[in-house]
């Protein structure tokens, strides 16, 4: 099966702008993306998808495939489809821009993943093991049935506990994490790019939930990872403390 990883890259973010091309340790964040996706030694191609030349430009001087999208997209799915849909490939991963730090093994996993015949989406989840993080908003959770297809994503905690106090919850449940890393076979990506946005998504502000309520399974497979992304300058100052 031929795999193609697609690094969307937008210039534009509002609470860190041009943060793809902020440096850690003498290298922008986008080429550090690219280099994780390099080392996992499982694609047949990696590509950026950006909407400004200033990225293009960055990319091509450090020997990047890049493609230039459309400035109009609303999300990174619907810039990676505009790049595969030109792409004989068989599986695409949407490896985000600002994940400096993402383990080589989960991006293998999620392609181990995407290789079952079942699968045509596929996501990484990962256990959490602090309070405070089940109960932030910025922190989206989700709940897999036994087959480890994803129930729901959410910005709530979930599962929740009728009977016991809010702040007790993580003492009774195991609470999972979505990583922003997603798999998809070609048919299904070149679908679910073709459906409007849903009720479930605009109150949650998470386009996943598009995809569940029109019926797509999406198969989620645990992982560890210690990866952040960069959203604000205090994940970039936290990022250089640490990437010396």
């Amino acid at each position: 099966m031929k795999v193609v990883a697609i690094i969307p890259a937008r210039f534009e973010s509002t609470r860190l702008p041009e943060k793809m091309l902020k440096e850690i340790a003498g290298q922008s964040i986008l080429y550090r993306v690219f280099q994780q996706a390099l080392k996992a030694n499982v694609f047949d191609d990696i590509i950026v998808a950006t909407d400004h030349k200033v990225i293009f430009d960055h990319c091509t001087s450090h020997n990047v495939n890049v493609e230039m999208t459309s400035s109009e997209h609303i999300s990174g799915t619907d810039r990676i489809a505009e790049v595969g849909i030109k792409i004989d490939a068989d599986i695409f991963l949407n490896i985000q821009g600002d994940e400096p730090f993402i383990e080589v093994e989960c991006i293998q996993s999620l392609v181990a993943l995407l290789k079952k015949e079942n699968v045509l989406i596929g996501t990484l989840c990962k256990k959490i093991i602090d309070e405070t993080s089940v109960f932030d908003y910025n922190i989206v959770k989700l709940v897999r049935d036994i087959n480890d297809k994803v129930l729901y994503f959410s910005r709530q905690a979930i599962p929740c506990h009728r009977e016991i106090p809010y702040r007790e919850w993580h003492k009774m449940s195991t609470y999972y994490q979505h990583l922003g890393l997603y798999g998809f076979k070609r048919k299904a990506l070149l679908e679910i790019v073709k459906l409007k946005p849903s009720e479930l998504e605009l109150s949650e502000k998470l386009e996943q939930l598009r995809w569940l309520e029109n019926g797509y399974s999406i198969h989620c497979k645990e992982v560890k990872s210690n990866s952040f992304g960069i959203d604000t300058q205090e994940d970039l100052d936290k990022a250089r403390a640490n990437y010396k």
